[in-house]
């Protein structure tokens, strides 16, 4: 560009780049046979090589912005089938919030370009194409997405290793472990519920904790069913942020028996397992 017009052109160049691709893929997630689901994976074209973190198991990683960031994404569609991207909860331009209407065919891509303007907060993407989006989150498409700010830096929470991202996700699976998405017609009317809780795309998840205090971000990606989440032991769960991120100051920290929540909302706890016996275990059922 004309040295008088770089400064300009240098303001409006994405800080981010990130490319996006959803396809098929095998997972051993029990024993047996391999599980046959959809993905998303991601990797870091320009910018923060932080800004993506891979996930455990078959989910799609977890996109770490900043809010004021400028990103463009490449989504590249190779799951077979139309799809696009919806960024859940987030506040970007129409042609970026990914209206099934942009779905794209299979084998081909679409940019999408924005402005983190979120205040810090945990939100998620996932696939929206009319009439299969129920069915490709089923599959494995869907992700976290946290935006993170200065103002919420300063408070000291848990960060880091001692901050846990639990996704939870209920499924149905066969004999030869296929995940079954439908039965019968109740399922269309009343939704796709499952006989098995995966945690983060893991049956039977299971995390060691230091005793210390720790940020508990958890997002309900499952299709319809709906949580009601409290500790084993008994104790008051500590509530520090919800959907539009976290409490107010006049809120202060919410000490509740409980927490329920519905598909794709999102709650973060506060939790100190310092409080606990050395050795013990305790379980969010």
């Amino acid at each position: 560009a004309p040295a008088a017009l770089r400064p300009a052109r240098a303001a409006t160049e994405p800080h981010l780049v990130l490319k996006l691709t959803a396809a098929p893929d095998r997972v051993s997630l029990w024993p047996g046979p391999t599980t046959g689901v959809l993905r998303f994976t991601a990797k870091v074209l320009r910018g923060r090589r932080n800004a993506v973190r891979p996930s455990a198991r078959y989910l799609g990683p977890t996109l770490d912005l900043r809010r004021g960031e400028r990103v463009r994404i490449h989504f590249v569609n190779d799951s077979g089938e139309p799809s696009i991207v919806h960024w859940h909860g987030m506040l970007v331009p129409e042609a970026a919030d990914g209206h099934p209407r942009f779905a794209i065919a299979s084998g081909a891509e679409y940019v999408y370009e924005f402005e983190v303007r979120n205040p810090a907060g945990t939100y998620m993407y996932h696939p929206h194409p009319h009439g299969r989006t129920g069915l490709q989150v089923y599959a494995g498409l869907g992700g976290l997405l946290i935006v993170r700010e200065p103002h919420e830096t300063a408070l000291g929470l848990p960060a880091g290793e001692h901050e846990l991202n639990l996704v939870l996700q209920d499924r149905r699976i066969d004999g030869s472990n296929r995940l079954v998405y439908r039965r019968m017609m109740m399922d269309e009317m009343t939704g796709v519920l499952g006989d098995r809780v995966l945690v983060s795309g893991m049956p039977n998840a299971a995390f060691k904790v230091a005793r210390r205090g720790y940020r508990l971000r958890i997002a309900n990606m499952s299709n319809a069913r709906i949580y009601k989440l409290a500790w084993s032991d008994a104790r008051p769960v500590h509530v520090i942020a919800t959907d539009n991120g976290l409490l107010s100051r006049d809120d202060g920290v919410q000490e509740r028996p409980y927490v329920v929540l519905a598909p794709f909302e999102r709650v973060e706890l506060l939790e100190d397992f310092g409080t606990r016996a050395p050795g013990a275990e305790v379980a969010l059922v």
